[in-house]
Parts: structure tokens; C-alpha cells; sequence
């Protein structure tokens, strides 16, 4: 019975894997939202399919991409089927296991969705019923739909049981004593889900959407609100309401979760009126977190997330960052890392967070460890700190090309370009404090002019033909490779963004890809807990084939008057 708590997590990831895919939507949003609680504590939803011309770029590459992991489940299917077959009685499960498999992996293709029912026009949610997960399809063909149920049942030899809600049937099974797996087709829907044993009818009437909500997402307008206000298309949107989900195990004021709760052998009258307050303040701190995408064209998607917060806690967070030269804009390369950070800022807003705590001090007993982290804060703000650090602003990396390089750690890199920048305020002063530790560092004497000064370093043999630093007022950079004068000196001409990034992150996502196959392929043979070859080179074909898709990837992540935003994007491959 376990198989299809397998299916259903399958399907699941399946239909997420290709959200990329739908075109045109014959469907519309409402006839999907209709079913959907306005008060869901999480959603994730897509509501209109990608353009055509995105879809026409990434399909073939996806499918490549299916085919690899085809490939890898099914090595990994034969080396478990074998595992079973060694064991007594373990054949006819071997047999049933591999048959289900081979089935479940057919899915895994462009064609293989549509043959279920699941094409370029379906469209899906993930939403909660309450703290319940439910999986809702809008197909674009339920008979089909229908049809790969049932030869999943004949490949496994365990069919489902059929039971009815008034006139609507369901099909189900028994994952164990408390938890039953249920798939409903109402018209040309597919709903999956995993319902506490002691659901009645009329509770997973309204799971299924066979009862309808009393107020749904079609009749609010809070998914436009949440796109206006954060610019998300209707592509894609997802939210999680941190204080729905807490008031769930607070005391369940909906009545909703009674049995999912009890299955968890959870029991909330367990916390006394102090922690069930102090624990929703607690949750109010990061209230709400938003996602979704925010541009889309042929050659690039654009994605944001973010981390709602009070509105103090926000404000003193959006003081951490600091001016960093470049860092913020991809510049191009095969990979860039950097942050920044305001150490004072920092202190400042630690500090008035202890000063909060201890002016309105925790009292449920869960709380005590947190309440008592206050005294150790006042300690460790007490320790000297060299003034130096303080002057501290952030760092960037840049790795413009690395050769030779195996990721798995068995050999270093054969020749580096690459160069780093670090931001400070006074950046003399870390020269100097450098040049009192090493002589060779005092012999550059380098001044705060821009000008790039040659560095001997041996120590680099042939990883690197040779070395610059430059120091201006506000940074130190050093620069390794071919071109690493020029690099040294750029590295601190770089524009300071209008609003300072905390993080920041790009790479040349195809390069990197290969980095990461070919590291798979040399993993250690005589390691025991290693894949076998056959899993190692699907996995690696896997990883090659995501680099077909993707160019480049990069991330910024701000801290504003909102809270905390990730904005990422993914350049297609041409």
C-alpha cells in the first residue's frame, strides 16, 4: 500500500516539474480558485501558462532533462528490485515493484503528461485545507486522466477502493492505520490528497471541493492585491500566512485541523493562554511569506520572494547593508559571490532587540532557553572589538574562468582568473594593519591611489600567471590570472548600487552544470555508499541537461521597509 503514497508524491512533483510547460490556457483561473478557501494558510498556484516562445525554447531541453531521470529512477528502480529479490518471498514484490515503475516513468516525458490528461492548458494549485495539502488539477483531459490511474493500479496488482459522496466517487486507499490516500476526478479536475482515517463525508466532501467553500479565492480579490502590490504576473503566485498556520496549532479556531492533529497526537489545550500568546507574537514577527514571477519573456524569467516582517524588525534590518562597488548587477564570468554588511548597524539592532526582550520578557515556560539568550547577548556585546571591524563594509568575488578543476576535491585547479574586493571604510587602515603581520605586504606599499601593484606570490606556482592589488579609501582588491592588473583596478571602479543588495549570487549555470556532472562521474569507486556507474551517469546526464536550459542564473537578496526580498533570474540558453 506504500506504492501509492509513492504515486502520489510523484504526481505531485511531476506536475510541478512541468509548470514551465502550459501555453495558451483554454481554462481560466476561476474555475480553479472557485474550489480553493480564501482563508488557505498556503497557496501555490499557477493560474496562466507561460508564453509560447518561452515554452518553444525550454521543451526541448526539458524533455531531455525527463529522459535523464528516466533513466536514474530506473537504475535506481533495478538495483532496489534486486535488493528485493535477494530477500525470501521478495521476488513477486520485485516483480510488482519494477512493473509500477516502469509505468510511473512513462509519465516522464512531454508526451507522457499529455497522454494523461495533464497538457500545455492544465492548470494547478497547492493549496491547504486547513494545515491539509491538496493538489488540484485543472486537466485538459479527465479520461485520460483516468485511464493512467488504472494502469497504475495494473502494474502494481493493487487497485483502488471506490467510494461516494452523494453522487461524486472517489477512489482511495489505506496508507496506514490513520492516514488514506485519496484521488477524485470530478469532471475535468484531478484532486489528490492524504486525509486523516477519521475524515466523515461531509469533512472530505469540502477537502475535495465536492462542497465548496463558503468564501473561495475566485470571490476575493486578494491575489490581485498580492500582485499589485509586489508586480507578480498571473503566471504564477504563492503565499504562505505564517499567522493562519500558527493560529492552527494555537487552538484551531476554524475547527478545521481536529484530526489531522490528533493523527499528529498534537493537542493544543497543552499550552496555557501565555505561550499561545507569546508564540503568535512570535509568528507575527515574519507574518506573511509572498513569491511569485515578475517578468517574463522568450529569453529570461524573472522570480521574487518575499519575507513579510513587522514593521520595526524590518526597518532595523534595512540598515544592515552597506555600499560594496559591483556588487549587485551579474557581471558575467563564470561565477560572483559577495554581501555586505554594517557591522554597527548590526550591533545596534541586535542590541535593541535584547533591549525589547528584556522589557517585555518572555513568560511561557517553552520560551525560558530564548529569554535567558538575552543575558548572553549582553556578554558577547561587551567583548572588545578591534575598531578595524567596524570599518567593515562586505566582499565580492569574481571567478572569471577556472580550468582543470574537479569538484569532487580529488585535484585543484590547473590555472585560476579570479579576483576580490573588500569593502571597508578607511581602507588603509586594514593595509596597515596587514603590513605590521607580513613584510611582504609592508613592501607593496601600496596607497589608496587605484593603482594596481604587482604581488609576488609562489605559493600560487602555475595555478595562476600572476597577481595585483589595488587600494583605494574604500577597498582592497586582489586579482589573480592573465589579465589580473586590469581586474585588480576595476574591481574597485565598480558603480555602488542605488539600494545595496545583503547578498549576492551569479554563475554561468551551463559550466556549472558540467562542473557538477563531471564531478558525479568521479565519484570514489570503492566508496560502498556510492551510486552504481549506471545511477552516476544518469544523475550526471540529468545535471548536463538542466545547463541546456539555462545560461545564467543570479539572485540578489535586499533587506527593505517590507522585510526581506529575493529577486532571482534565469537567463534561457540560446
Amino acid at each position: 500500500m506504500k506504492f501509492f503514497a509513492r504515486i502520489a508524491v510523484i504526481l505531485g512533483g511531476t506536475v510541478l516539474a512541468v509548470a514551465s510547460l502550459p501555453a495558451d490556457a483554454a481554462r481560466k483561473p476561476g474555475e480553479l480558485l472557485q474550489y480553493i478557501p480564501a482563508d488557505t494558510p498556503y497557496l501555490v498556484a499557477f493560474l496562466r501558462p507561460l508564453p509560447e516562445d518561452f515554452v518553444d525554447r525550454v521543451e526541448p531541453a526539458l524533455d531531455e532533462s525527463f529522459a535523464a531521470y528516466r533513466r536514474m529512477v530506473q537504475a535506481m528502480t533495478a538495483d532496489a528490485a534486486r535488493e528485493l529479490d535477494d530477500r525470501q518471498g521478495g521476488e513477486e514484490k520485485a516483480r510488482r515493484f519494477e512493473a509500477l515503475m516502469n509505468e510511473l516513468m512513462g509519465l516522464m516525458s512531454v508526451r507522457g503528461l499529455r497522454e494523461a490528461g495533464i497538457g500545455r492548458d492544465a492548470l494547478f494549485a497547492l493549496y491547504g485545507d486547513g494545515l491539509l495539502p491538496v493538489l488540484r488539477i485543472a486537466l485538459t483531459d479527465g479520461i485520460k486522466f483516468d485511464a493512467t490511474v488504472k494502469r497504475l493500479e495494473a502494474a502494481s496488482e493493487e487497485a483502488f477502493l471506490v467510494a461516494a459522496i452523494g453522487d461524486r466517487e472517489y477512489r482511495y486507499i489505506d496508507v496506514d492505520d490513520d492516514a488514506r490516500l485519496v484521488i477524485a476526478t470530478p469532471g475535468d479536475d484531478a484532486v489528490i490528497t492524504v486525509v486523516p482515517g477519521a475524515y466523515d463525508d461531509e469533512r472530505l466532501a469540502r477537502t475535495l471541493g465536492f462542497t465548496k467553500p463558503g468564501r473561495s479565492l475566485a470571490e476575493t480579490r486578494d491575489l490581485a492585491k498580492l500582485a499589485r502590490t509586489y508586480g507578480f504576473t498571473d503566471h504564477a503566485i504563492s503565499y504562505f500566512d505564517t499567522l493562519r498556520a500558527a493560529a492552527s496549532f494555537l487552538g484551531d479556531p476554524a475547527g478545521l485541523n481536529a484530526e489531522l492533529l490528533a493523527a499528529a497526537d498534537y493537542d493544543a489545550s497543552e499550552l496555557d493562554a501565555t505561550c499561545r500568546e507569546e508564540f503568535a507574537e512570535i509568528a507575527g514577527i515574519a507574518p506573511r511569506i509572498v513569491a511569485g514571477y515578475t517578468a517574463v519573456d522568450e529569453h529570461s524569467l524573472d522570480t521574487a520572494v518575499i519575507v513579510e516582517m513587522r514593521d520595526d524588525i524590518a526597518a532595523g534590518l534595512a540598515t544592515l547593508p552597506a555600499a560594496v562597488p559591483g556588487l549587485g548587477p551579474d557581471p558575467g564570468g563564470l561565477f560572483s559571490f559577495g554581501f555586505s554588511l554594517d557591522p554597527l548597524a548590526l550591533r545596534n539592532f541586535y542590541e535593541a532587540r535584547l533591549d525589547a526582550m528584556e522589557e517585555d520578557p518572555f513568560e511561557c515556560a517553552h520560551l525560558a532557553e530564548l529569554q535567558a539568550s538575552t543575558a548572553r547577548g549582553r556578554e558577547a556585546l561587551q567583548q572588545p572589538i578591534p575598531p578595524v571591524v567596524y570599518n567593515f563594509r562586505g566582499i565580492l568575488a569574481t571567478v572569471e574562468d577556472v580550468t582543470g578543476f574537479d569538484m569532487s576535491g580529488k585535484k585543484p585547479p590547473e590555472s585560476l582568473d579570479a579576483a576580490l574586493l573588500i569593502a571597508m571604510r578607511n581602507a588603509q587602515d586594514l593595509v596597515n594593519t596587514g603590513a605590521l603581520m607580513s613584510p611582504q605586504i609592508a613592501a607593496l606599499e601600496l596607497l589608496p591611489d587605484g593603482e594596481a601593484k604587482k604581488l609576488e606570490m609562489p605559493e600560487l606556482g602555475e595555478l595562476a600567471a600572476q597577481a595585483f592589488a589595488a587600494l583605494t579609501t574604500s577597498g582592497l582588491s586582489i586579482a589573480v590570472g592573465e589579465d589580473a592588473e586590469r581586474a585588480a583596478e576595476s574591481m574597485l571602479d565598480g558603480k555602488v548600487a542605488e539600494s545595496a543588495p545583503l547578498f549576492s549570487f551569479s554563475m554561468d549555470a551551463k559550466r556549472y552544470y558540467d562542473f557538477v556532472g563531471a564531478s558525479i562521474m568521479r565519484a570514489e569507486e570503492g566508496d560502498e555508499e556510492a551510486a552504481s556507474p549506471e545511477v552516476r551517469a544518469a544523475v550526471r546526464d540529468l545535471v548536463e541537461a538542466s545547463g541546456k536550459i539555462y545560461d545564467r542564473l543570479s539572485m540578489n537578496v535586499y533587506l527593505t521597509e517590507r522585510g526581506m526580498e529575493i529577486g532571482s533570474r534565469i537567463t534561457l540558453a540560446r
